[in-house]
């Protein structure tokens, strides 16, 4: 106990010295660019719920749910075999990778097609088939992206990938909103995502040095790729089944119309898990496979820096996430009409299993930096096994409220056996952690009592209320 308060007693100096250093530089970088495009994103989704009906975008947490699974059953980790080949440099390296990368697309369109009537019909929905086949474009699309989006990761170029993910943001709001001005239908959704995934696809030619791929196949460098990428295969197919069994699941257990307002409180949810997950793949991911020889080499001194950098950085995060858990409900009931006012009791108990989820994202992309993707598999299964037993309990009652405190079971799980593996490496510590989780849980409280006593937030009583159609 006396370790972790002394640890923690160092918070101030090492705040000071993260947020004047590169590091710091680096994660401005990451994060005030983000901001800007959940920003813009949310403008765009209050917009677009205002336009549209809740059950259309039902049916694109449908068509997004089947896209992101076959893109992560399929992923042979080719971008980050980018990341950390020392064969980077190597035209016929970077030929081989691309030629992967579009062979893969080009299978994944064929099977969505394909597979369109089949799904839709197990749906009950044959409007579906049209969709499905029309977003199937959006697999070669990505395919044909150019390989400087990994070079530029692999340089920690952030700047440069901070004007790409904002232009690329600007452009896939902008048309959406126009679509859904002339067509106000699910339509506006689907043909925003594939004239958007167009634009992004020619913008990621844009960086320099500029280099058009060729069509190349060099089995020593289709050897390393599939290598390195067995683990990820593995671990991003049981991580699919991890993110989406909600989805899924609720999908067929809920109305459409519920799925919907779901999908509103999960996007939100999600934003700091993404802001994580960006930090974790432009910042944790490279720079540890940059350190991993000298890891080695003077291994205590630089576990001792990681470890507090870590912990300073997931400090900010905790303070950041008690705000919103106490004050997000007030933000949907000012920003959205009464149809979405269910999603404004979900954001908070959807917001914990959130930060659990950052804890573990960090863990796990400072374990692939150490050449230890086998252990993200581990922490995706231990997820997907607390929600494939939780869920249907949780469901058999029809309380989805106890679905809800199942999510954050489940990122309890993953960061509990991430968090053991990393801490027999000596980069971080469970007890800290847990010191950090506590802390924010009782801020997270006070402040919302103490703002729902002045009327600034809806007091626990109006938020119970709320959730009437959720808890039952």
């Amino acid at each position: 106990m006396t370790s972790i308060a002394a640890k923690l007693a160092r918070f101030p100096r090492n705040t000071q010295r993260l947020l004047r250093g590169r590091l710091g530089a680096d994660a401005a970088w990451i994060a005030v660019p983000f901001a800007a495009q959940q920003a813009i994103r949310l403008a765009t989704n209050i917009a677009l719920a205002r336009m549209l009906a809740p059950e259309m975008f039902g049916v694109m947490v449908i068509v997004n749910t089947l896209r992101t699974g076959l893109e992560l059953m399929s992923d042979i980790g080719i971008g980050q075999s980018v990341v950390r080949s020392d064969n980077a440099g190597d035209r016929e390296f970077l030929d081989t990778a691309w030629t992967l990368q579009l062979l893969r697309g080009a299978l994944l369109a064929l099977a969505c097609m394909i597979g369109a009537a089949p799904i839709a019909a197990s749906m009950g929905n044959q409007d579906m088939t049209p969709i499905l086949f029309v977003a199937s474009s959006v697999f070669v699309l990505t395919g044909l992206q150019g390989p400087g989006l990994f070079l530029n990761q692999r340089a920690v170029k952030l700047r440069q990938r901070a004007t790409y993910d904002i232009g690329c943001t600007i452009f896939q709001c902008a048309i959406t909103i126009v679509l859904a001005a002339i067509m106000p239908s699910v339509w506006a959704l689907v043909w925003g995502l594939v004239i958007s995934s167009v634009f992004s696809t020619l913008m990621s030619y844009a960086f320099r040095p500029l280099m058009l791929p060729r069509l190349a196949w060099h089995p020593d460098h289709v050897r390393e790729i599939f290598h390195f990428g067995k683990w990820l295969f593995a671990s991003t197919a049981i991580y699919f089944a991890a993110i989406s069994t909600d989805k899924i699941y609720f999908s067929a257990k809920l109305p459409l119309v519920l799925v919907g307002i779901y999908s509103i409180a999960r996007t939100f949810s999600d934003l700091l898990g993404q802001l994580a997950q960006r930090a974790a793949s432009f910042l944790v991911f490279p720079k540890m496979a940059m350190l991993k020889e000298q890891l080695k080499e003077q291994r205590n001194e630089l576990a001792d820096r990681l470890r507090g950098a870590r912990i300073t950085a997931l400090a900010l995060l905790a303070l950041g996430m008690s705000i919103a858990i106490a004050g997000s409900d007030a933000f949907f009931l000012l920003c959205y009409d009464a149809r979405y006012h269910a999603a404004a009791f979900m954001l908070p108990f959807l917001l914990l299993g959130t930060w659990f989820g950052v804890l573990a994202t960090f863990a796990e992309a400072t374990l692939m930096g150490c050449d230890r993707p086998a252990t993200a598999a581990a922490g995706n299964a231990a997820k997907f096994a607390t929600l494939a037993v939780g869920l249907p309990l949780a469901m058999a009652g029809g309380n989805l409220f106890v679905a809800l405190l199942v999510l954050a079971a489940a990122e309890i799980a993953r960061w509990l056996l991430l968090c053991g593996f990393l801490q027999r490496e000596g980069l971080a510590s469970v007890g800290i952690e847990a010191m950090l989780t506590l802390g924010m849980l009782i801020l997270a409280v006070a402040l919302k009592l103490v703002a729902g006593a002045t009327g600034i937030v809806p007091d626990l009583a109006e938020l119970w209320q709320l959730g009437s159609s959720v808890h039952g």
